[in-house]
C-alpha cells in the first residue's frame, strides 16, 4: 500500500509508468494502421452503385481478424472519421461501403 506521492508539482514515480504507456500507445498506433490499410486497400467511402456493399461492424471486425484484433467501437470510429456512413436495412445498421475492383 505504498500509493502514496509526495506533494508537489511533479509527479516521482512516473518513471515507472512511462514504459507501460507508451507500449498501450505503440499497440493503439499499430491498431489504428492495420484498420486504416485494410480499409483503404478494400473500400472506399464513395463510388458507383454495382460497388456498393452493406457490412456490419461485426463482420468488418471478422474481415480483419486474420491481421489483428479489434474493438468494435475503435472500428467504428475510425471508419466515421474517414467518410463513411451507417444506412439501417430492417432496422439493422450496417457501413455502406464501396468495393474497390
Amino acid at each position: 500500500m505504498n500509493n502514496r506521492r509526495k506533494i508537489g508539482f511533479r509527479a516521482y514515480n512516473d518513471d515507472a509508468q512511462d514504459p507501460e504507456e507508451d507500449e498501450l500507445k505503440r499497440e493503439q498506433a499499430e491498431r489504428q494502421k492495420a484498420i486504416a490499410e485494410f480499409i483503404g486497400h478494400n473500400y472506399s467511402p464513395i463510388g458507383t452503385t454495382s460497388q456498393k456493399c452493406y457490412k456490419t461492424s461485426a463482420e468488418l471486425v471478422y474481415d480483419i481478424s486474420n491481421i489483428i484484433a479489434v474493438r468494435p467501437a475503435e472500428l467504428a470510429k475510425q471508419l466515421s472519421d474517414a467518410g463513411y456512413r451507417v444506412e439501417y436495412l430492417a432496422g439493422q445498421p450496417y457501413w455502406v461501403l464501396y468495393e474497390k475492383a
